[in-house]
């Protein structure tokens, strides 16, 4: 028999693996055809840019992006290389 303090250790348990899988299911993006694609609004929340300055972005062509049905994908190998290819190191 449990007692209400087990019962309640179990539940807030519980709650902690519920909140460890909602976070993996966030961050875990299933690849399509080797290439992982994210949304509009996570790469404006990776990038800390609004989602404006993204448009600004594609208007202009320095990122490249799918328009499918309303929804805007980017490639993150795309994105990535647009970091690197935009790096510029430290002057010491």
């Amino acid at each position: 028999m449990q007692t209400r303090e087990e019962r309640q250790e179990l539940f807030r348990l519980i709650g902690g693996i519920k909140d460890a899988v909602d976070t993996l299911t966030d961050i875990c993006r299933p690849m399509f055809d080797g290439n992982r694609y994210i949304s509009d609004t996570e790469l404006a929340r990776r990038l800390c840019v609004s989602k404006r300055t993204l448009a600004n972005y594609r208007a202009s062509g320095k990122i490249g992006y799918y328009l499918i049905q309303g929804k805007i994908l980017y490639a993150e190998s795309e994105v990535e290389d647009l970091l690197k290819d935009n790096y510029l190191p430290p002057l010491i």
